[in-house]
């Protein structure tokens, strides 16, 4: 399902790009983070919704939905140069975070149920088109070709105008419903909690996790989130049964999704952002072509100002996005690719625990190598290349647990809960690394003045945000990303679900499933 890629495919397409982008935008400096945080952050608010209402008013139907939303998004931040309005088009985009998630449920209902683990372990990691194409093309189409940023959203536009009309025209819709009237009480307590809790992660590194406005954002979310359990537990057609929500078979999931997405977010928004930096010869040059067109008309030459770098940048590499592609990220990518596919297979032969197993094994182990050594293209990539096995396995159990442990009228919601433990550990992820960035910026001493190392202001010739960090910045990111992974890794060892052969649902029926839809051969 090529539609089913649109999210994974922007997702490896732009988060590569933050150092480009940047640029575009002087003086965002570490905010460029919100980039990929507005994208968690209103995806994560609106997945549940859009999933509760694909068991309602059908899956193709909120599948085109979300593509009108991902088009008009991809067209915003392909026309705008305005900051503001460049983070509005990504919260338009971020409504297609649910197109996977709704796709679940279409292939749970469409699909032979013996294929359905196979299928789900494919659109979760991609067909090829998101792992390997999305990142080679971001670097063509910006390196290559010369183009700007704005090159990749309208390719995005493209994208989404050809395959929306094929998904409206060759998939059938789905014939289940839940039989029950959405909660629209429950919607915006559960949409809201997630949105203000999302939103104090996401920026309290760079607010400070102890301002007053910030922890009011926090404590607003929680007590949204907690009305939601309450209310639920009283309607009569809750948007999620909280006896499923708080099952073991769900809830641990949910748990080592949370913490698993952290490390996804720790490492795809760190590794671009660390060898798309200069190293440290090519900084001070850098800074001495910038200082040296202020003295113009001076007889200065750049090459005679003296410029000290405040900082270790041995990490740097420079790479062009096509750099990043080729040198490091397509070969982890390839691998997650036929990783998800095997783990799709073979959950449907041993369970899906054992992958998932394995996945969460390099997740910590590898987070734990780039801690100790992230200097050099090939360390970055052949320790991605087995954080790839990870990626891929992953992303395939996931979703296949969940169809494991839910009604098929129930799907929708389960996998839509999925989506929230994703994004909100994704932009926790991107928020510890912002927030180690900040904490460790590298400072450059230019003609007798400390600056920031960055994109200065055009209109004022200062830069106002560090741009470049530490090395220790990276080394403490990576440590609390192997933290991280180890939590979701213990987590996985003491899972209960998974221990059998995934069925494709079939252990999980209802009554309100056709009984001639309810095994397909």
């Amino acid at each position: 399902m090529l539609f089913a890629e649109v999210a994974p495919l922007q997702y490896t397409m732009v988060s590569p790009a933050a150092q480009l982008i940047g640029r575009s935008f002087p003086g965002v400096g570490s905010n460029i983070a919100w980039m990929t945080i507005i994208f968690g952050l209103v995806g994560g608010a609106a997945t549940p919704i859009l999933g509760k209402l694909s068991d309602l008013y059908g899956k193709r139907n909120m599948l085109l939905a979300v593509g009108v939303s991902f088009l008009i998004g991809s067209v915003i931040c392909a026309t705008t140069g305005d900051w503001t309005l460049f983070l509005i088009g990504r919260a338009f985009q971020a409504v297609a975070i649910a197109a996977a998630t709704v796709a679940y449920g279409l292939i749970r209902d469409l699909i032979p149920r013996r294929y359905v683990p196979l299928a789900i372990g494919l659109v979760s990691t991609g067909l090829g088109v998101s792992g390997v194409g999305g990142i080679m093309l971001s670097g063509v189409l910006t390196d290559t070709a010369g183009w700007s940023y704005k090159a990749l959203f309208w390719f995005l536009v493209i994208y989404t105008l050809v395959t929306l009309p094929l998904l409206f025209l060759v998939c059938p819709e789905t014939k289940f419903r839940a039989r029950q009237k959405l909660d629209p009480m429950g919607a915006l307590l559960l949409a809201g909690g997630v949105g203000f809790a999302l939103l104090y992660v996401s920026n309290g590194a760079n607010v400070g996790w102890t301002n007053t406005l910030y922890l009011a954002y926090l404590i607003l979310g929680i007590v949204l989130m907690a009305g939601f359990i309450a209310l639920e537990r009283r309607v009569s057609q809750p948007i999620i049964d909280m006896r499923l929500l708080f099952s073991p078979n769900v809830s641990t999931v949910l748990f080592v999704a949370f913490f698993a997405a952290i490390v996804v977010g720790i490492q795809a928004f760190s590794i671009p952002y660390m060898v798309s930096t200069p190293g440290h010869d090519a900084l001070v040059a850098m800074t001495q072509q910038g200082a040296g067109a202020k003295l113009k008309g001076l007889g200065v030459q750049p090459n005679q100002i003296p410029v000290k770098v405040l900082g270790d940048v041995g990490y740097g590499l420079g790479f062009t996005l096509l750099g990043l592609a080729f040198h490091v990220q397509v070969w982890g990518s390839s691998v997650s690719m036929v990783s998800g596919a095997a783990s799709g297979q073979l959950s449907g032969k041993i369970g899906a625990r054992k992958p998932l197993l394995i996945g969460m094994l390099t997740f910590a182990l590898t987070s734990g190598v780039y801690a100790a050594a992230h200097h050099g293209a090939l360390t970055l990539a052949l320790v991605g290349i087995v954080f790839g096995v990870g990626f891929g396995a992953f992303y395939a159990t996931t979703p296949n647990l969940l169809v494991e442990a839910s009604p098929p009228e129930q799907q929708g919601i389960t996998a839509g809960m999925l989506g929230v433990s994703n994004s909100i550990g994704t932009a926790v992820g991107t928020a510890i690394a912002a927030a180690f960035q900040a904490a460790h910026p590298v400072r450059l001493v230019v003609l007798g003045q400390t600056v920031f190392a960055g994109t200065p202001d055009p209109k004022t010739g200062v830069t106002k945000r560090a741009g470049v960090f530490t090395d220790a910045a990276y080394t403490q990111i990576f440590i609390a990303c192997a933290v991280a992974g180890t939590i979701a890794l213990v987590g996985t060892y003491f899972m209960r679900a998974g221990r059998t052969a995934s069925t494709g649902g079939l252990g999980y029926l209802s009554n309100s499933e056709p009984a001639k839809e309810t095994a397909p051969a």
